[in-house]
C-alpha cells in the first residue's frame, strides 16, 4: 500500500512539472510571438518610410564610396610600401653600421649609382663576418659563449668607428688631397688595429680595399668638378668671340617679344572697355606696340640666324614642380658667359618659384642638339600653338635617353631640390594646423585611408 501511495504522489510531482514547464514554455512562446509581431511592425513602418528601391540605392552609395576610399587610397598605399621598402633597405645598412651617404645637389646621378653598387658590396662583406678578423679564443669568466659574443660587439664597435671616420674623411677632401686623404685612412686603420689588440680585432684587407675604391670613387667625381670648371674657362672664352660676332642676345630679344606681347593682350582688353577720345588714343598706342613687336621679331630672327653659324652654347634641363607639376621640363639652349644667368632669369619675378637644373651641358652645335630634341619630343610640347615655349610632359630620364642616342654625355640630376616650393608648402601646412611647427617632407599623408 505504502508503495502505490509513493508511486502516486512521484507521478503528481512529474505532472506538476510538466504542468510548470508547459506553463512558462507558453508564456516564453507569448513573449516571442509578441516580439516577432512587433519587430515586423516595425520592418513595415521602416519599409513604408523607405522603399526597396531607396534602401537599395542607399546600399549602392555606401558601395560606391567604398570603390572611391579605395581609388583614392591606392596611391597613398603604394607610396607608403615603397617608402617602407626604401626605409628597409637603409635600416639594413644601418644595422651593420654603414649609413647612407649624404650627397650634394649637385653630385651626378653616375656617382650616387656606383656609391650604392659599392655600400652593397661593403653590405655582403660584413654580413658574411669578413669585414674584421678576430684571432683570438676568449672566455670571460670560463664562458666561451660569453667570450664569443664580447668579440662580436668589439668588431661591431670597431667596424663603426672605422666607417665613421672614414665618413670625415671623405668629407674634407678635396680634388688635390687624394693621397693626404688615403694615408689618413691608412693611420686610421693602424691605429683601430692597436685599440684591437687586447682582442686581436682588426679591419680586414678585403674590406679596407673597398673603402679605398669607395674613396677613389668620391675624388674622381672631384677631379670630374674640376675638369668642368677648367673647361668652362674655355668655354666662356668660345663664347665671348661668338658675341663679338652675333653682336646680339637672342635670349634677351626673346623675352622682351614676350613681354611686349604680354603687354599688347593687356592693351586690347583694356582698349575694348574704353569710348570715344580715349579708345582711339588707346588704338594708336596699340597700333605703336604692334609695331615694336615686329620690329622686335625681325631683330629676333636675323640674330637666330647670325647664331646659327655661331653654334657652341649650353644645352640646359631644367624643370619647376611648384608652377608646372612633376614631369614637364623645358628644354633650351643659351649662349651665356654664365649659363646659370639664363636659368635664373627664367625662375624671375614672372614664376613664384625659381628652376631646379637636371642637365646643363655645353656642346658644339647647340642649336642642331636643342631642334633635335624638340623634334623627339613635339608630340609632348605643353605649348603647342607657339613654339618658342619649349616646355614639354616628359621626364628628366627620358630627356637623359634622348641625348646619349645623340651621343651627348653630361652629368644628370635627377632628384629636384625644389626648396622654395617646398619651403612654402610646409609654411602653408604649419599655419593650417595652428601652429610653427614645421614637417620633415612636403606631401604629408593622410591620418587614415
Amino acid at each position: 500500500m505504502s508503495e502505490t501511495t509513493e508511486t502516486y504522489h512521484f507521478a503528481w510531482v512529474v505532472l506538476a512539472l510538466l504542468a510548470c514547464t508547459f506553463f512558462l514554455f507558453a508564456i516564453y512562446t507569448q513573449r516571442q510571438s509578441k516580439n516577432l509581431f512587433i519587430n515586423v511592425d516595425k520592418k513595415k513602418q521602416a519599409l513604408a518610410d523607405n522603399p526597396v528601391e531607396e534602401i537599395i540605392q542607399n546600399l549602392q552609395r555606401e558601395s560606391d564610396d567604398i570603390e572611391n576610399k579605395i581609388e583614392r587610397g591606392q596611391p597613398i598605399y603604394l607610396k607608403l610600401k615603397d617608402e617602407l621598402a626604401l626605409k628597409k633597405e637603409q635600416l639594413k645598412y644601418i644595422d651593420v653600421g654603414l649609413y647612407p651617404p649624404t650627397f650634394k645637389f649637385d653630385d651626378s646621378q653616375s656617382l650616387k649609382n656606383k656609391i650604392a653598387e659599392y655600400i652593397e658590396r661593403q653590405y655582403q662583406v660584413i654580413k658574411s663576418g669578413r669585414a674584421t678578423s678576430a684571432f683570438s679564443n676568449w672566455e670571460w669568466f670560463g664562458s666561451k659563449s660569453k667570450g664569443t659574443q664580447m668579440i662580436t660587439s668589439y668588431q661591431g664597435l670597431l667596424l663603426k668607428a672605422f666607417n665613421a671616420e672614414f665618413d670625415m674623411i671623405r668629407r674634407v677632401m678635396r680634388h688635390s688631397s687624394y693621397d693626404t686623404a688615403i694615408n689618413k685612412l691608412s693611420r686610421l686603420e693602424q691605429q683601430l688595429a692597436k685599440l684591437g689588440e687586447t682582442a686581436n680585432v682588426t679591419i680586414s684587407n678585403e674590406y679596407f680595399n673597398l673603402k679605398v675604391e669607395e674613396l677613389t670613387i668620391w675624388h674622381q667625381e672631384l677631379l670630374h668638378k674640376e675638369a668642368i670648371n677648367q673647361q668652362k674657362k674655355q668655354q666662356q672664352e668660345l663664347l665671348r668671340e661668338q658675341a663679338k660676332q652675333a653682336g646680339t642676345d637672342t635670349d634677351e630679344l626673346e623675352d622682351e617679344i614676350d613681354y611686349k606681347k604680354s603687354d599688347l593682350i593687356k592693351a586690347q582688353k583694356l582698349a575694348k572697355k574704353l569710348h570715344g577720345a580715349n579708345a582711339l588714343d588707346m588704338e594708336q598706342k596699340i597700333a605703336l606696340m604692334q609695331e615694336e613687336i615686329e620690329q622686335l621679331e625681325s631683330k629676333f630672327e636675323r640674330a637666330i640666324s647670325q647664331a646659327q653659324i655661331t653654334k657652341a652654347g649650353y644645352i640646359y634641363v631644367i624643370s619647376n614642380v611648384g608652377c608646372f607639376g612633376d614631369n614637364v621640363v623645358k628644354i633650351g639652349m643659351t649662349r651665356r658667359l654664365e649659363p646659370m644667368d639664363r636659368v635664373n632669369e627664367l625662375g624671375d619675378a614672372s614664376v613664384p618659384f625659381k628652376f631646379d637644373v637636371h642637365a646643363l651641358t655645353f656642346v658644339s652645335d647647340a642649336p642642331q642638339i636643342e631642334r633635335k630634341l624638340h623634334n623627339k619630343f613635339n608630340e609632348k610640347r605643353v605649348n603647342t600653338e607657339n613654339h618658342r615655349k619649349e616646355f614639354f610632359r616628359v621626364t628628366p630620364q627620358e630627356v637623359a635617353e634622348a641625348m646619349a642616342e645623340i651621343g651627348v654625355e653630361c652629368d644628370w640630376y635627377f632628384e629636384v631640390e625644389a626648396k622654395e616650393f617646398r619651403e612654402s608648402h610646409l609654411i602653408r601646412e604649419a599655419r593650417k594646423q595652428g601652429s610653427t611647427e614645421t614637417f620633415s617632407t612636403y606631401k604629408q599623408l593622410p591620418e587614415s585611408i
